[in-house]
Formats: structure tokens, C-alpha cells, sequence
């Protein structure tokens, strides 16, 4: 038996409690460290395992027939062929009494009747129509009058079989020597597959002296 004091004895205990405290840190620490090692190894195991089935997936969405399809579909020029760009200017007529259609050479551009004298619409879509029109009225002893001008955009198709208006201009122009005029008007319509778009000249033709119309898809 050894006698030991009070203070000693106190002393001992409380080394021993410190280092029980510091073996339970330990055993915490070693204890979150393999907690955070298997939360990542799992979570590593589910991205490896997801991005397996997604390449799956992807290998047999693109089979032989599907890349097959991809070569064939077409290309950015193909697409842009059946896209409508079309631009005309007008024809000489020796007849210029009100009112007609008016006749017109391609500048360039295919969709066009020359027996409907109309632009043909390819597909379905907004196009942007547009008519320039140049007026003269010349002549000294008609320096005090006024010519009217107007025109309206007409549009034919077979599903229909009449023609609907689609816009209406009106413009006019005061004779003199040297008189002459611009007018321009366009507009976004939505057209239909097999739609003729034409001029209709209601008054004023015989003051043209050239006009241009044209469309295109937007």
C-alpha cells in the first residue's frame, strides 16, 4: 500500500480524464474521415454507374439507321434553295388602259406565272412583298393637273379560286415639265403554299414608267 495525498490524487485523475478525452477526439476524427471516405466512394459509384447508362442510351439512339439519316437530311444550302427570294421589274406594255395586271421580266428568282403575271408562294410562312413604282407626268399645258395613281396586291389560289386583296396604295402626282415621283410600299403577310401575289393596277398605269416587285421568306 502507498499513501498518497489528496492533491496527487487529484492530479492522476485528472491526467487520466484528459487523455480519455483525447483518445475519444481521435476515435471522432478517424470515425468522420471514414464516413466522408464512403460517402464519396458511393457517390462516385452512382455518377460512374448513370454516366454508363446515359452512353448506353446515346450508342443505341444513334444506330446504323439513325446515322443514316443524319448523312441524308439536308444541308444548309439545300434548305436555303426552297427559301423564296424573287425580284421582277416591269414589262413594256403598248396597252396601258386602267385597269390591268402588270407584266414583269425576272430579275432573278423562279417562282413566277407569266400567265397569272403573279410571284408563286413555295411554303407556308411570313414574306415580305414589296412594290417600287416611278411616275412621270410630263407636259407644259398640264402643269396645273393632278394625276391620281393607285394599285392593289392581289393574291390567287386554287384552293380558293378568287382573288382577295391584300394591301391598297394610293398616290398621286402634279404634271409639269419635269415631273416625276417614287413611290415604295412592303409588307409582311403570312402566305399560303400555292398563293399568286400580283399587282393590280386599278388607275394611273399610263404614268409608270418602270416599277419593281418583289418577296421574300423572313
Amino acid at each position: 500500500m502507498i499513501d498518497m495525498g489528496p492533491d496527487k490524487s487529484v492530479l492522476i485523475l485528472l491526467k487520466h480524464c484528459k487523455e480519455m478525452k483525447q483518445q475519444e477526439m481521435h476515435l471522432r476524427l478517424i470515425t468522420l474521415l471514414l464516413l466522408l471516405g464512403c460517402s464519396t466512394l458511393f457517390i462516385f459509384t452512382i455518377c460512374a454507374d448513370l454516366r454508363q447508362r446515359e452512353d448506353s442510351a446515346s450508342s443505341e439512339q444513334r444506330s446504323p439507321d439513325y446515322s443514316k439519316q443524319d448523312r441524308v437530311c439536308p444541308t444548309d444550302t439545300q434548305t436555303n434553295s426552297k427559301r423564296l427570294r424573287i425580284d421582277l421589274r416591269s414589262e413594256s406594255a403598248n396597252n396601258k388602259t386602267d385597269p390591268q395586271y402588270l407584266r414583269w421580266n425576272v430579275v432573278f428568282g423562279e417562282k413566277y406565272n407569266k400567265e397569272r403575271r403573279a410571284i408563286v408562294i413555295p411554303e407556308n410562312g411570313f414574306y415580305f412583298v414589296y412594290v417600287r413604282t416611278a411616275l412621270n407626268c410630263h407636259g407644259a399645258d398640264r402643269a396645273s393637273n393632278f394625276e391620281k395613281f393607285s394599285f392593289a396586291l392581289h393574291k390567287w389560289n386554287e384552293g380558293y379560286n378568287m382573288n382577295v386583296t391584300l394591301m391598297d396604295a394610293w398616290d398621286g402626282i402634279t404634271c409639269s415639265p419635269d415631273g416625276s415621283k417614287s413611290a415604295f410600299v412592303g409588307q409582311l403577310f403570312e402566305l399560303l403554299k400555292g398563293d399568286h401575289v400580283s399587282v393590280w393596277i386599278k388607275q394611273g398605269y399610263k404614268l409608270i414608267t418602270n416599277s419593281a416587285f418583289g418577296a421574300y421568306l423572313v
